[in-house]
């Protein structure tokens, strides 16, 4: 059984075990949001002036983009985790280009969505000179650039991560391929997928309502 490894008895065995600890692993992260989750609701609640006055200048239709990109990219790195358990080299390669291409998609969009921030005066960036009293754009857009930098921060993580898995695909027999590895990327990528299906209707569309 060339996709078990010492201490595990069986591949049933080391699956649960892998999928355990990509699950712990996971708990963590939903901490680490939840967290920044928390602080989103009390200033939207305290300070709703902010989300009326500063969130119709994010850009709803490119954000609508995105997460089309996103959702497309969980079903590619689907096929490819299902590709690695019956050992489809070709098609589990085909299936990562396709997941790494998207997300790297998703990125640029948001890269090129910063620049123009950016370009308007809207960053997180505080005037000392000119702060007045209370919250101002600098609050919420600091906010937004918190959530969407660490998300985005966690897609180049898992861009990284596929990018290994394919040369490791591609270097390795299809007999030889374990899937497990495929399997707890998968777990990862759904994951930062899934935050993101919150943070675009919180800062895009939620703001726009207010």
């Amino acid at each position: 059984m060339p996709d078990v490894h010492e201490p595990f008895a069986d591949s049933r065995h080391q699956r649960d075990a892998v999928a355990l600890g990509m699950w712990a692993f996971l708990g963590q992260e939903v901490l680490f949001f939840g967290v920044l989750f928390v602080f989103y609701t009390s200033l939207r609640v305290r300070h709703p002036e902010l989300f009326a006055a500063y969130g119709p200048r994010l850009d709803w239709r490119l954000a609508t983009l995105m997460t089309a990109t996103l959702l497309v990219s969980s079903f590619t790195m689907a096929l490819a985790v299902r590709f690695a358990f019956t050992r489809a080299r070709r098609a589990l390669l085909l299936a990562l280009e396709a997941t790494i291409m998207l997300g790297a998609a998703f990125l640029a969009m948001k890269l090129w969505e910063y620049a123009h921030h950016f370009e308007r005066g809207e960053t997180p960036f505080v005037d000392l000179a000119g702060l007045g009293p209370g919250p101002g754009p600098h609050t919420f857009f600091g906010l937004y650039f918190v959530l969407t930098g660490f998300h985005a921060l966690h897609v180049l993580g898992g861009l990284v991560v596929l990018a290994s898995l394919w040369l490791i695909a591609w270097r390795t027999p299809a007999a030889r391929l374990r899937a497990t590895p495929t399997m707890a990327v998968g777990l990862y990528w759904h994951f930062v997928d899934i935050v993101w299906l919150f943070l675009f209707p919180a800062l895009y569309l939620a703001a726009r309502l207010t």
